[in-house]
Parts: structure tokens; sequence; C-alpha cells
């Protein structure tokens, strides 16, 4: 009796601590996504009050990052780059969460949306086009500032394919990822199906605005991405509201 006793304990012991720790998981995944959701709508907020140049105007960009950087980081994006980190941690809640539901499709879509935010850093454009700044602004002679507008030209049109999420190659990946995840959201009832209606919008929408990009490359914006900047950021505060439920009833 005594051996069967310190085994139940044992048991409870673990079973409290495994709980203890997918909590843990379950919240820091929540915050995560609330804050991606506030760096975004900041990000949106920062580029309409500061008039950020057209994309197509490589000249005021280059000026703009060099005489006043900060402005010009967050105009380009910096924080939606940066914000990707916080990725991490709600894709990895997200697993947790829903790996009883289809562990081998949520295994697949955290390898994809992993490579995403490793291939968002790898293809930014945005440091290159702040050494061009530089660079243009120290130019000595009118033709040498040719070539350097004509390469900040080109480095803009291939950053400005991108949206929230970062570039083309890195969205992909990350889109496909959101619609499998949410996929997997309307075989459960964990995370409330409604995420994962919203979620097919939003990751669909994305899908299809990185393809578009990618097919047919242009700086005067694309006709999708109003939707998908308003979709991504309610699905995001719509998985950090339900991760934090979880985490406080797990």
């Amino acid at each position: 009796m005594t051996i069967q006793a310190q085994t139940l304990h044992l048991d409870k012991t673990t079973t409290k601590t495994a709980n203890s720790n997918w909590r843990s998981i379950y919240r820091i995944g929540g915050v995560s996504a609330l804050v991606i959701g506030l760096l975004f709508i900041s990000e949106m907020t920062i580029y309409i009050a500061t008039s950020a140049p057209s994309l197509a105007d490589a000249a005021a960009w280059l000026n703009l990052l060099h005489a006043n950087r900060l402005v010009g980081l967050l105009d380009f994006g910096i924080l939606e780059l940066y914000g990707l980190v916080f990725f991490v941690p709600v894709f990895l809640a997200l697993y947790a969460a829903l790996r009883r539901a289809s562990e081998s499709y949520m295994a697949i879509a955290t390898v994809l949306a992993l490579t995403g935010i490793a291939a968002n850093f790898a293809t930014s454009k945005l440091f290159s086009l702040v050494t061009l700044s530089d660079l243009y602004a120290a130019a000595p002679t009118a033709a040498l500032k040719s070539q350097f507008l004509a390469a900040g030209q080109a480095t803009l049109a291939l950053g400005a394919l991108g949206g929230i999420s970062g570039t083309v190659e890195g969205g992909i990946p990350l889109a496909v990822a959101g619609l499998v995840i949410s996929a997997v959201m309307l075989r459960s009832n964990i995370l409330g199906r409604w995420v994962g209606y919203v979620g097919i919008l939003a990751n669909g929408t994305g899908l299809a605005m990185y393809l578009w990009a990618a097919a047919a490359p242009t700086l005067t914006g694309s006709p999708f991405f109003g939707a998908f900047f308003l979709l991504t950021v309610i699905w995001f505060v719509l998985i950090a509201h339900r991760l934090l439920r979880l985490g406080s009833a797990a």
C-alpha cells in the first residue's frame, strides 16, 4: 500500500508540473500574440501619421532614412520585422494547444512557420536600404548619386512586395502555416472554431497577397493588403484571448 501511495503521489505531482508548464507556454504565447497585434497597429498608425513617402519614390526614402533614421525605419517596417520574434512563442503555444487534434499537421505548420520567420529575416531589404541611404547622401558626384538611386529603387521594389509578416519568401510559408493551423482549429474546439474561421480568411488573404506580389511585382501596393492587415490583427487578438484563457484554466 505504501508503494502504491507513493506511486500515486508521484503521478499527481508529475501531472501538476506538466499542467504548470503548459500554462506558462499558453500565457507566454497569449501575451506574444497580443504584442504582435499592438505592434501591427502601431506600425500602421506611425506610417499614416508620418506621411511616409510613396513606395515608388526611392529618393524620398533614401533622404528620409539618412535625415531621420528612426522615422524611416518605423515607416519601412522595423516593428514588423522584429515583431516576428514574437511569432515563435505564439506558434509553439498553438502547437502545444492543438497537437492532440492533429499532431502531424501541427508539426508541419510549426516547421513552416519557423521557416517563414527565418526567411523574413534573411531576405529583408530594410538594412540594405539604410546602407544605400548613407552612400547616396555621401556620394560626391551626380553620377554616383544616380547609381545609388537606381540601386535604392531596385531594393525598394523588392522590399515592397511583402506586407505584414515581411517578404514574399517568408510570407508564403507563414500564410500556409496559418491556414493549416486554422484548419486544425476547425477540427477542435480547444481555441474556438471562430478563431479558425478568421484565421482561414486572414491567412488565405495573405497567401493571395504574396502570390500576387510574386507573380506581378509592383510598387503600387496590393489590393489584398487592407483586408489582410485587419483580419490578421483580429486573428492574433483572438488567439491571445483564447491562449490566455487556456493558460488560466490549464
